[in-house]
């Protein structure tokens, strides 16, 4: 009996032993089971967000299409629609001031006449476009004087090339084409000699062909007029568009530049012509510039018969605009030769010469301090002589040299507030030196 306990009990721790050999590898294959199928699990949950993702990025990529389809259908229709109905365009620009002006000279303190100076441009496609000016304001004697400023057709021939027709603004130098409009011009006036009664020619009425040609890396222009030309007058030379030319002769003028870098513009301007002596009435013995109408021919006669006068002109300008600067010089200078033939006692007269020229420079204070009122501001500087010689009145009335101080307010882009000092000193001794004090509001439109 006791012998059978003993082997029961033998069996039994046997068994035991190989049971718990085998239980614990049964247990690590399950966890191992376990973890694969978390990982397949995620696995396919992250599949399944792929294919969500690639499914809306599908319908976004659709969507894309048929907006992009319409627009270009839309952008289709507006090009044929502008080739179709809008053959024609017009604009509508312009400038406006006006000012008050103190003088310790032999002017007196006044404010200055405002002036509105509406342009008008119309163009049909890429063919022609038509410009112009008029120049609007109380003259001194409180009437209103209305000046047709240009008056122009401009045939685009080619990406380099315009024809001009009609009157323009001289291509002679660049402050008359360029910067005589009040919110371009950084001084209140024009320098001395390239306004009204100047040197620098102010329009011509003719035909100009004008453009740009790049050359490498390098951009050239030019301009090329020949028109009536200038006219015996006031001031020697007036130097305006006359609407009929008072002998056969046609003056030749233009302006070369080119761009030796960005910003800097280097031209050079010439102007050549032959000049009739002032026409004189039928029974008048004083001389008067011509005015030649066609009902009024028989009233009126040039003194053909005498020679005719070489007038030449030429000069230099340049401007540099790179960042806040804007830094410009010009120069012109010309003869008149023997105009009106012999004098009072058998001589040929002597030839009559003008010089003009100026440099200036303004700075926009933009960017200096964090301040937005000193960001609007501007000062310049200016200086310019000009001069006449070979007729006294002429060198007493003309020359003399002049110095502008100022500093500007650019309220907009377009609207500026300007207050200036300029020194006016006359080199006729008998002529009193002029200082003032100026203020102009001036807005382009």
């Amino acid at each position: 009996m006791k012998a059978i306990s003993y082997w029961g009990i033998a069996a039994t721790m046997a068994t035991a032993v190989a049971t718990s050999g085998l239980t614990a590898p049964l247990h690590a294959q399950d966890a191992d089971e376990v973890k694969l199928l978390e990982r397949l699990n995620s696995l396919e949950s992250e599949i399944q967000k792929l294919k969500e993702q690639l499914k809306e990025t599908k319908k976004q990529a659709a969507d894309t299409k048929k907006v992009a389809e319409k627009a270009e259908k839309k952008a289709v229709s507006a090009i044929a629609a502008k080739d179709v109905v809008r053959a024609n365009s017009w604009h509508l620009a312009g400038y406006a001031d006006v000012g008050i002006e103190f003088s310790d000279g032999e002017n007196a303190d006044t404010f200055t006449s405002g002036k509105f100076n509406p342009a008008f441009h119309f163009q049909f496609k890429d063919i022609v476009l038509f410009e112009s000016e008029f120049e609007i304001k109380t003259s001194n004697t409180g009437e209103t004087d209305i000046a047709l400023e240009y008056s122009q057709l401009d045939f685009l021939l080619h990406d380099n090339a315009v024809l001009v027709a009609g009157k323009f603004l001289s291509p002679v130098g660049q402050f008359q084409e360029r910067l005589h409009p009040s919110w371009i011009n950084r001084a209140t006036n024009a320098p001395a000699g390239f306004g009204h009664g100047g040197i620098q020619p102010l329009s011509e009425v003719g035909l100009m062909l004008r453009g740009g040609v790049p050359i490498g890396e390098k951009l050239f222009t030019y301009s090329v007029s020949l028109g009536n030309g200038p006219r015996a007058g006031h001031d020697g030379v007036e130097l305006e568009g006359f609407g009929r030319d008072d002998n056969s002769n046609k003056a030749l003028s233009g302006r070369l530049a080119f761009f030796p870098f960005d910003n800097l513009e280097i031209g050079g301007s010439f102007l050549t012509a032959k000049i009739a002596p002032e026409a004189e009435e039928e029974g008048d013995g004083h001389d008067d510039e011509v005015e030649v109408e066609d009902d009024h021919d028989d009233a009126e006669e040039v003194i053909a018969d005498v020679a005719q006068s070489d007038y030449d002109l030429w000069g230099f300008d340049m401007a540099y605009t790179g960042g806040n600067w804007d830094i410009r010089a010009e120069y012109l200078t010309a003869d008149l030769k023997g105009l009106g033939g012999d004098d009072d006692h058998g001589d040929a007269p002597e030839p009559i010469s003008w010089e003009a020229w100026y440099a200036q420079a303004a700075y926009r204070l933009s960017g200096v301090t964090d301040s937005a009122f000193i960001h609007k501001l501007e000062p310049m500087v200016r200086y310019g002589r000009f001069t006449a010689e070979g007729d006294h009145e002429l060198e007493d009335e003309l020359s003399e040299k002049r110095f502008n101080v100022g500093l500007n307010y650019w309220v907009s882009p377009s609207v500026v507030v300007k207050t200036g000092l300029e020194f006016r000193n006359y080199l006729a001794e008998h002529r009193e030196d002029d200082t003032r004090l100026q203020f102009q509001l001036s807005y382009g439109f």
